[in-house]
């Protein structure tokens, strides 16, 4: 009597049958099964960036070509679902017209929103310009919105202005970047000081 291979036994592959075809039933069960998507937000919360940048770099160009904005940040957030980038520690450099001097720019963070080409800066906002005989002129306020379409710069906070010889304070104030305007809004008081 010889032996039978274990495959050419009947029950062996009848039940190998079987399982083949519960598998097979399994499989085609789970493939009629709407699948849901799953978005990258609801994964990881909506406190979390979709994507960051450290030591991150942007430079905006008007349609001569010609730089218009340079903004550094050590690390940069971006969150698609609301069109948004966060900035800590931005600083930027505003280029006018005509090879006027720049504007300087540091805030504690920034927020851009891209649809609307708007930059909120807030905590510590520090604006630097050259004036006329070089001698700067320095605003501070704890919050600034720059518009990249119009080339503005606006905020309702209260502003300080310095130079070399005064202060001005406000509340509100807006300033064209490109004409070298700056209007201040309301309670506006100066002190000027020759002998400094």
């Amino acid at each position: 009597m010889s032996a039978q291979p274990l495959f050419n036994r009947p029950w062996v592959r009848t039940l190998g049958l079987a399982g083949t075809i519960v598998a097979l039933f399994f499989l085609l069960w789970q493939s009629d099964e709407p699948t849901v998507p799953t978005d990258a937000a609801s994964l990881r919360g909506e406190s979390e960036p979709d994507g960051f940048v450290v030591n991150g770099l942007y430079l905006s160009y008007d349609e001569t070509g010609r730089l218009t904005t340079r903004f550094r940040s050590p690390r940069i957030e971006q969150f698609e679902s609301r069109s948004e980038t966060v900035m800590k520690s931005p600083r930027a450099t505003l280029f006018g017209e005509g090879g006027n001097p720049p504007w300087q720019v540091q805030a504690t963070e920034g927020r851009f929103l891209e649809a609307e080409d708007l930059v909120h800066l807030t905590g510590d906002v520090k604006v630097i310009r050259e004036a006329e005989g070089g001698r700067p002129l320095t605003l501070t306020t704890t919050a600034l919105t720059m518009n990249n379409r119009d080339r503005t710069v606006y905020t309702d906070e209260p502003v300080a202005l310095t130079d070399a010889v005064s202060l001005t304070t406000a509340t509100g104030m807006k300033a064209w970047i490109d004409d070298r305007i700056l209007e201040l809004d309301s309670q506006v008081e100066g002190r000027y000081e020759p002998g400094k």
